[in-house]
């Protein structure tokens, strides 16, 4: 079994192939959030986006033309501990750690579709390799 590094090439294959897998996620506005991610060991800034739709949900790595409904943006030692749960992401926000741009009402309404992806991501997250910021 491959254990991909946190915010690799590979580690976004797998992400996306963990949401396209889970069925339970879906929304019935589609929702565009982009997650931006830097001072990443050995990569500089790390872009991805989830798309979630009536369809189900994929991740696409790097931006894109389309503009996101909203924007994640933090640094490599605050989305490792996100990841792993040594912080949560309300009080990275509150630290002013995690930066959120966009609609932030599509975020709220989303709430349901964005439970069903940590879900869906758990067994990634129990794989992944995590350097030290």
């Amino acid at each position: 079994a491959i254990v991909p590094e946190f915010l690799s090439e590979i580690w976004l294959r797998e992400l996306d192939r963990s949401v396209r897998a889970a069925g339970n996620v879906t929304a019935l506005a589609p929702i565009l959030i982009e997650q931006v991610v830097s001072d990443v060991p050995g990569r500089g800034e790390v872009r991805y986006r989830f798309r979630i739709d009536a369809e189900g949900a994929c991740v696409v790595a790097g931006g894109g033309p389309e503009h996101p409904d909203v924007r994640l943006t933090t640094d490599y030692g605050t989305a490792v501990a996100i990841a792993l749960g040594r912080e949560n992401a309300q009080i990275a926000l509150a630290r002013g750690r995690l930066r959120l741009g966009g609609n932030i009402d599509t975020l709220v309404r989303s709430a349901d579709a964005l439970g069903a992806l940590g879900d869906a991501t758990a067994a990634l997250r129990d794989s992944t390799t995590y350097r030290s910021p």
